[in-house]
């Protein structure tokens, strides 16, 4: 394992604030630049975390010759423009999900680190909280059987972005939040790309192979017209996924609704289920014939953040990544074929 201590730039003090806090923390990594357009907040958080370069420019940041990687946390349609530029400058890059806004564009980032021999991650946060985590271990290590059907629901009451969200907080700020042609989405690419990798992940990742779904406007819109905000994406998003491997998920997420809100994870195998449900976890499975619901102790899963993780795997590139740029295209390949499947009304089959 290489022993140097590791530079790092931030590009967006939004969520890259998070990503800040992450590189600075470790112990093998210093942060070197912040960039933002907000030159003055990318200021105030290169002095709370000792950056000692601030930039406007992204372009001018990757110019500097110490930087090692890259963390980008910027509106959803930069995500592979800057990430393409970055490792090209020959940096790694731990990027904001969702990848990027279509396959051909999470396929060029992928391509493009394999030939430059860098670390491109996916920034899928859900996969690192302990609740995740152990959902995951139980999978993988708990005998339940052939995992044939899951299901994901993550229901906000009140929680749409430029309208919910405090302009200068670290979440859903910014109008393209609820532009289509720069977030991809509303809530299917905002929280439908984190719910959905979850459950897949914890699902063994199998590979998509069709989708049907429907997206809903209904509530959010009207709305928007009387805050005379400009908006065209789906608030509500539910899909029916199928897998290579005859395995199913089901899929709902939503930014507004009347409904109670809250989220589960729902895992059906042929010899025992996982859910996550009001933060617990719980393994159900049959002793002697009889159900037993088992609810695990979530504690004791160690885990780490995805910054430190990410970095970890930089300074071992032996270290299996978790998140890494292959599964981040298998879920835009998804993300686009709901999208499609709701406009067009129609199944659509995933390539």
């Amino acid at each position: 394992m290489a022993t140097k201590t590791l530079k790092a730039g931030v590009i967006g003090t939004g969520m890259g604030r998070y990503h800040m806090e992450g590189f600075a923390s470790h112990p093998r990594c210093e942060l070197l630049a912040v960039c933002d357009l907000n030159e003055l907040e990318a200021e105030e958080f290169a002095q709370k975390y000792g950056a000692s370069h601030v930039f406007a420019d992204y372009r001018e940041m990757l110019k500097l010759k110490e930087l090692d990687l890259v963390g980008i946390a910027v509106p959803n349609f930069l995500h592979a423009p800057m990430t393409l530029a970055a490792l090209q400058a020959g940096c790694h890059v731990l990027c904001e999900k969702p990848m990027a806004l279509t396959v051909a564009q999470a396929e060029q980032m992928a391509a493009l680190a394999r030939r430059k021999k860098k670390r491109l991650m996916i920034d899928m946060s859900q996969r690192f909280g302990q609740a995740q985590r152990t959902l995951f271990d139980l999978a993988t290590k708990r005998n339940v059987g052939e995992v044939y059907y899951a299901k994901a629901s993550w229901i906000r009451r009140k929680g749409t972005p430029v309208l919910d969200f405090p302009p200068g907080g670290s979440m859903g700020r910014g109008p393209w939040f609820v532009n289509k042609k720069q977030a991809g989405g509303g809530a299917l690419f905002d929280i439908g790309v984190h719910l959905y990798d979850l459950a897949w992940w914890i699902m063994g990742a199998p590979v998509p192979v069709s989708v049907m779904a429907s997206t809903y406007d209904l509530l959010s819109q009207p709305r928007f017209k009387r805050a005379k905000v400009f908006a065209d994406i789906d608030d509500l998003a539910s899909a029916l996924v199928k897998f290579d491997n005859g395995a199913t998920m089901f899929v709902e997420v939503s930014w507004d609704s009347h409904m109670e809100p809250g989220s589960y994870v729902q895992i059906f195998g042929t010899k025992g289920g996982l859910s996550w449900v009001g933060g617990e976890v719980k393994f159900h499975h049959d002793v002697k014939g009889k159900p037993v619901s088992e609810k695990i102790d979530t504690g004791k899963t160690k885990t780490e953040s995805a910054y430190h993780h990410f970095i970890d795997c930089v300074l071992n590139p032996r270290k299996k990544m978790i998140a890494s740029a292959a599964e981040g295209l298998q879920v835009v390949k998804v993300l686009t074929a709901i999208d499609r499947s709701a406009r067009t009304g129609k199944a659509v089959t995933i390539k």
